[in-house]
């Protein structure tokens, strides 16, 4: 027990210093440009992918995506080049993106294919926001992610995954997640991420050990 408690104190020590940098977006890692995503046609740009799509390859200075409360109805897609994003909604409760692939289908997606939101950067923040895969099962259960994270050092706040099968794919890399809700049916986290999922459990000595196996489920 007590080699288990080192264990886990020394991990949150590593995941700290590992997202120092990602985490408040402070100091030296201050926003230097702030784009504006609003489906009322009131910012930047009406769609997120596009706001993306406006950074420069190889970014190496934090930018904010400020996301307004509305249902986006697209894929997105963060590619490697588009590093030091932050995306932020007004809530996941107001502020979401939706897409209903599934795999397989007529079209031919793989599984990883059929999220809608995928994210291969680096140094990457989310806060606010939901991800959804609305297909439901209704014909089969199929995979249908809402995710796939596989840039090293993301990180999310308040933001919640829902799907059907295989609703998070955490895929690889070092990711942190605080208070984010995941709702699915089978398989709803997977990968080989390197992450931290940290939720609110009472400490005693009998759900302790229940505690660490959650925060080590997916090193």
């Amino acid at each position: 027990m007590k080699c288990s408690l080192l264990l886990f104190l020394l991990l949150l020590l590593f995941f700290f210093i590992i997202f120092s940098s990602t985490s408040k977006l402070s100091g030296a890692a201050s926003i230097v440009r702030t784009i504006a995503v609003d489906p009322n046609h009131k910012g930047d740009f009406t769609s997120i992918q596009e706001a993306i799509d406006s950074i420069p390859n190889n970014n190496t200075h934090w930018i904010k995506i400020h996301v307004a409360a509305g249902v986006y109805r697209e894929k997105v897609n963060l590619s490697q080049s588009k590093r030091y994003v932050f995306l932020e909604g007004e809530g996941a409760h107001r502020t979401s993106i939706e897409w209903g692939d599934h795999s397989p289908d007529r079209r031919g997606h793989g599984g990883k294919a059929t999220a809608t939101f995928t994210s291969s950067a680096s140094s990457f923040v989310a806060a606010g926001i939901a991800f959804k895969n609305t297909y439901d099962g209704s014909v089969n259960i199929r995979q249908a992610l809402a995710a796939a994270i596989s840039g090293d050092k993301s990180s999310f706040y308040n933001c919640s995954f829902i799907g059907f099968q295989d609703t998070l794919f955490d895929r690889k890399g070092r990711h942190y997640f605080k208070d984010c809700y995941i709702e699915g049916v089978m398989d709803f986290i997977f990968g080989n991420g390197q992450s931290i999922y940290e939720v609110s459990i009472p400490f005693n000595s009998d759900n302790m050990e229940l505690f660490l196996r959650w925060i080590l489920f997916v090193m």
